[in-house]
């Protein structure tokens, strides 16, 4: 089987564990042609003929090529992370309005032969527009090198958070809540993961730093990160806070923060909302909130018992075995094989040219 894969030259976390890792990963296990391209535009409108499928991420606007690509009889798959239609809050809202992004990206699904998601919910969402559509949830390589959990020793418990640019209403959440746990207890301290210096994060900072009146002692921050070494991150702390508002948008994300907590053994104060609802149990494998009080609450609980941050790792870590990479990936790769079957058919049925299928 040969797969051709495009995104964007850029890419950040939805690109790496959608399209990057899995692909690198099937290369690996089953033996398949896998490349990775930023584009046939930009080489001249070259398609790769002998290719079996050709998979797009959801950002990736080339309506040419998926037209091309499709006179061939290569079967496109576009694959969605999360939703097209941002919440009105959201960071982006305005720049999506501008350059009709998501007025693109619905263009994108319905040309698509196929579409891949990360959760039933945005499938369900995604089925108006086209019906072809696969749930692949999101998966955690523990064989790539900073996957690897190697929590260093501090001498106190460490909360840390891990989000990017689009989060500001998410982590207002969390306001005032380091600043009352620093008048009662000394022994933990917050912790900004990725700090780049943009306004975004200055926000955060101030967030959880109460802002900036908190020493060193309650509040750091360590700098940014390539997407290549982003898991490391939860090697630099114990608990991994993942506030969410509850809105449409957010309700249509995938479960990938507790992914990579739980298989970095990580415990998780979370919001009890969609997409992490239906995984979580209080005190079992999450501490859960419920109403702003509970961010104090169960940080509060946490602080005066390290043996449940241990526990709830633990209990985490089993909650998400199933999102292995090589269990998801089969998934994934049976449903390409069925969709070359189909197209090998119609092909056939046609009286058209039969490719052979390389596995």
């Amino acid at each position: 089987m040969k797969i051709f894969i495009a995104l964007q030259e850029r890419f950040a976390g939805c690109g790496f564990y959608r399209l990057y890792q899995p692909h690198n990963r099937l290369g690996k296990t089953k033996k398949l042609d896998v490349l990775i391209s930023p584009g046939l535009e930009n080489n001249g409108g070259w398609v790769p003929m002998d290719f079996d499928l050709a998979i797009f991420h959801k950002g990736y606007f080339c309506f040419k090529t998926i037209a091309k690509l499709k006179s061939l009889g290569i079967p496109v798959i576009v694959d969605f992370d999360d939703w097209w239609r941002l919440d009105t809050e959201h960071v982006f809202y305005k720049d999506y309005l501008q350059d009709d992004s998501s007025d693109k990206m619905v263009r994108l699904a319905r040309e698509a032969d196929y579409l891949t998601c990360t959760t039933e919910r945005l499938a369900i969402e995604l089925r108006r527009v086209n019906p072809n559509v696969t749930v692949i949830p999101n998966a955690w390589d523990s064989d790539y090198p900073q996957c690897e959990p190697k929590r260093a020793k501090e001498s106190k418990l460490i909360f840390g958070y891990l989000g990017g640019h689009c989060h500001s209403k998410d982590v207002v959440q969390l306001h005032g809540v380091n600043n009352r746990l620093s008048s009662e207890f000394s022994n933990y301290k917050f912790r900004l993961m990725g700090v780049d210096g943009s306004e975004v994060y200055n926000q955060y900072s101030m967030v959880m730093s109460d802002n900036g009146a908190l020493a060193p002692s309650h509040f750091d921050w360590i700098e940014k990160a390539d997407i290549w070494h982003y898991p490391q991150f939860y090697n630099h702390l114990d608990v991994s806070l993942v506030p969410l508002v509850n809105n449409k948008f957010n309700s249509l994300k995938s479960e990938l923060k507790l992914i990579e907590a739980g298989f970095m053994k990580k415990a998780v104060v979370v919001d009890n909302v969609h997409p992490y609802r239906d995984m979580i149990k209080h005190k079992h494998n999450a501490m859960v909130v419920n109403k702003y009080g509970d961010w104090y609450k169960n940080i509060k609980y946490l602080i005066k018992n390290p043996q449940a941050v241990i526990d709830l790792g633990e209990a985490l870590h089993e909650t998400v075995q199933g999102y292995d990479i090589d269990i998801v990936n089969e998934k994934r790769y049976n449903f390409y094989k069925d969709v070359l079957k189909k197209r090998n058919t119609n092909s056939s049925e046609r009286g058209g040219r039969v490719q052979a299928i390389h596995e």
